[in-house]
């Protein structure tokens, strides 16, 4: 892609301008651009950040069609029931997540297919979404608009909205949690999922979709600006069975940065879709049956330090749950 604007920006969360460079990093998983980006931590409330990032008129260009697939991993669109048999783990983590909210009008923000829409609507709710793309099919035929959600007017609250790992993505998270919170009626609950700016994955693995994820969260960061909203928290939880983001690979990386490997090459090899044993069988590309075997300890030996984590809080993936109070 050809040299977009990068800017400076300060913390989307507090609108501080005191903050600290945490690293720089680059567009490991889909490589549109070969640009450096920054993350930053705010001083104030600990919300990581991306500055400088793609400004916001060039954002579209950072989501090739693909993206919209890649969890599938399909080069080419697939049909509803395919979409729905892979993401059957992932759907009925979601639905979990709702199942003691009794049904009625609930909203899905970044609807990407319709799917969780279409399953929402299955177990009883009265669902629509709001899609940002017009690049995405509507497999289902569901209720789904497309465009800006903050500019958009809607007839009716709600009692539930969801915003499944896409609130990172957004140019003005608090704009939006805070029209998230008109939106609800009293007692309604917005749920969730963004990445966790505490865990080992986000920190040492640089597990977040850069130049995508803009936002960064931590727990307390996400409970301030939700109570600002008027929403309070409920619960909060880590894991990693609806998106992934596993701790396993991180003895690995260990070892090729003690071998050699700088950051770039290492987080580049380690996401690299067009070829998935470069990092956990080979080295520097070359086929290495010592990196095969200590993949496979490292797989093993992991399992339970990342259940302790989750356990923690610390885990890649934090969901949350708040409910509208009265004002």
């Amino acid at each position: 892609m050809s040299k977009s604007q990068l800017i400076e920006v300060p913390c989307p969360i507090c609108d501080s301008v005191s903050s600290k460079r945490i690293a720089a990093v680059r567009d490991y998983l889909l490589r549109v651009t070969d640009a450096t980006f920054g993350v930053r931590r705010c001083r104030r409330c600990g919300a990581g950040f991306l500055s400088p990032r793609p400004a916001a008129e060039d954002i579209g260009s950072y989501y090739p069609d693909h993206f919209y697939w890649s969890f599938e991993q399909a080069a080419e669109p697939i049909s509803a029931s395919q979409v729905l048999a892979q993401r059957s783990t992932q759907l009925n983590e979601k639905l979990r997540r709702i199942a003691r909210l009794q049904p009625g009008y609930l909203l899905d923000l970044g609807a990407m297919k319709g799917e969780f829409v279409q399953v929402a609507t299955d177990a009883g709710w009265r669902a629509q979404g709001v899609e940002f793309s017009d690049k995405v099919p509507n497999l289902f035929g569901v209720p789904i608009r497309y465009g800006e959600f903050l500019e958009m007017e809607f007839g009716n609250q709600f009692d539930c909205i969801t915003m499944w790992a896409v609130l990172e993505h957004v140019y003005q998270p608090r704009q939006y949690v805070h029209k998230i919170g008109r939106l609800l009626e009293r007692g309604g609950t917005f749920v969730g999922v963004v990445t966790n700016f505490n865990s080992f994955q986000a920190r040492f693995m640089r597990a977040d979709d850069y130049p995508r994820h803009l936002t960064l969260f931590t727990k307390s960061s996400l409970s301030r600006l939700l109570a600002e909203a008027g929403l309070e928290p409920v619960r909060f939880w880590t894991d990693q069975r609806m998106f992934g983001g596993s701790l396993r690979g991180a003895a690995l990386c260990g070892i090729k940065r003690a071998l050699g490997y700088d950051s770039d090459e290492l987080l580049y090899e380690m996401r690299d879709r067009n070829d998935p044993e470069a990092f956990c069988c080979k080295f520097r590309r070359r086929p290495h049956n010592a990196m095969k075997w200590l993949s496979r300890l490292d797989n093993a030996s992991l399992w339970l330090p990342e259940k302790l984590l989750d356990l923690c809080g610390f885990g890649f993936n934090l969901g949350f749950e708040a409910r509208k109070v009265a004002s």
